[in-house]
């Protein structure tokens, strides 16, 4: 007599799926090999490691969509590990705005609010209304943002980054987001909320040097870095701020959250000479006084970045990869095809050397220049 193998344990089923999914892929097929199967395993599993992230293709805008006719409702991602291409139709996606991803999630704008949506779950969460913020948004010389726009000709955005402290679907999840204007308006609020708080507003007449230039989060902290390279740290929790007067030069950095229980996050700088993209990476250190210091290896991690300016850095990641080298910056540059279309390289640069790692393959597709921004998306059923 053979064995039933839909019948099998719940117990001993759960030590397969850890044993034979190590991706989402895997752990898809194998819910889906019967009935039994897909019944007994979670649709959510904590056990896959981190997934080798997904660049999102660029796309119109969904005033673009809107002015051409054409449906906004899907979305498409570029797959490193197996060099192929997800395409999602997602009815959600409709007439938002991408303003970036974190913890496989990507956030949206839309109707002065911001929601969250997992586009491989379909999950979605809906943070509260900033309309009293947005309106009284001050983006110009004593001008608001409600006397700079007719909102009758369509919608203003007026985020310019939002990051995560975790996995929205855990608990006790902080959204933390920077306003279009120029008192660097950083707002924030808690899965659930009703009305956001504010963190921080830069006042006075010499705003170009202390201005916010980037933020992060690390370990449940934001750490922010100003115009002037000085560094503050915001705890949520008992609302203490600590301030750092640590110079860096911020030209072309970005913040890329650290690892673990480091002191703190990481800044990237980049810079391009002859057409060559180098990387320098910082690490914040606290020993007796605080301060940036520049490293060459950051051991089996590999960050993600993006080739932006810091508050148009919509997405990074920094992840410790199964079959990846470590000490790795992996990237992605626009190539022009004529004036009209352009195509996507993605490169990987060994961190301590400074040369290309082996060539990643790279999406054939070739994109319209009034495009929209390209993410990382670090792929989660969670």
């Amino acid at each position: 007599m053979e064995p039933d193998w839909t019948q099998l344990l719940p117990e001993l089923l759960s030590i397969i799926s850890k044993k034979a999914s190590t991706t989402i892929e895997e752990y898809v097929n194998l819910r889906a090999v019967c009935k039994p199967w897909r019944k007994t395993l979670t649709p959510r599993p904590l056990h896959l490691p981190n997934q080798v992230p997904w660049l999102m293709l660029p796309r119109l805008s969904p005033d673009d969509f809107r002015k051409n006719g054409i449906d906004d409702s899907y979305i498409t991602f570029y797959d490193l590990s197996r060099s192929t291409v997800h395409r999602f139709e997602l009815s959600f996606l409709s007439g938002k705005y991408i303003r970036g991803s974190s913890h496989g999630w990507l956030i949206l704008e839309h109707d002065h609010r911001l929601s969250l949506l997992n586009p491989i779950t379909r999950t979605s969460i809906e943070l509260p209304s900033f309309r009293d913020i947005s309106t009284n948004l001050v983006v110009g010389y004593k001008r608001k943002w409600s006397e700079s726009f007719d909102e009758t000709r369509g919608y203003k955005r007026c985020i310019q980054k939002v990051i995560l402290s975790s996995n929205p679907s855990e608990p006790g999840c902080v959204v933390v987001a920077r306003f279009n204007s120029l008192n660097s308006l950083l707002c924030y609020c808690r899965i659930g909320d009703s009305s956001w708080a504010k963190l921080r507003e830069d006042v006075g007449d010499n705003l170009s040097f202390s201005a916010l230039w980037d933020f992060i989060f690390h370990n449940n902290l934001v750490f922010t870095i100003s115009c002037d390279g000085g560094a503050t740290i915001y705890d949520l929790e008992n609302l203490s701020v600590k301030t750092f007067a640590s110079r860096l030069n911020t030209h072309r950095c970005n913040l890329v959250q650290g690892v673990g229980q480091s002191a703190g996050p990481i800044v990237v700088k980049q810079s391009v000479n002859s057409g060559k993209t180098s990387f320098s990476v910082y690490e914040w250190v606290n020993n007796g006084e605080p301060k940036w210091c520049q490293v060459r290896n950051i051991g089996k991690q590999v960050l993600f970045f993006n080739r932006s300016r810091p508050m148009r850095a919509l997405s990074s990641a920094n992840l410790q990869l199964e079959k990846w080298q470590g000490n790795q910056i992996c990237y992605y540059a626009w190539s022009p095809m004529g004036s009209e279309y352009f195509q996507i390289g993605i490169n990987c640069v060994n961190l301590e050397s400074g040369k290309d790692v082996e060539d990643i393959n790279s999406p054939s597709d070739v994109f319209p220049t009034n495009s929209g921004a390209t993410l990382w998306l670090t792929p989660s059923l969670i």
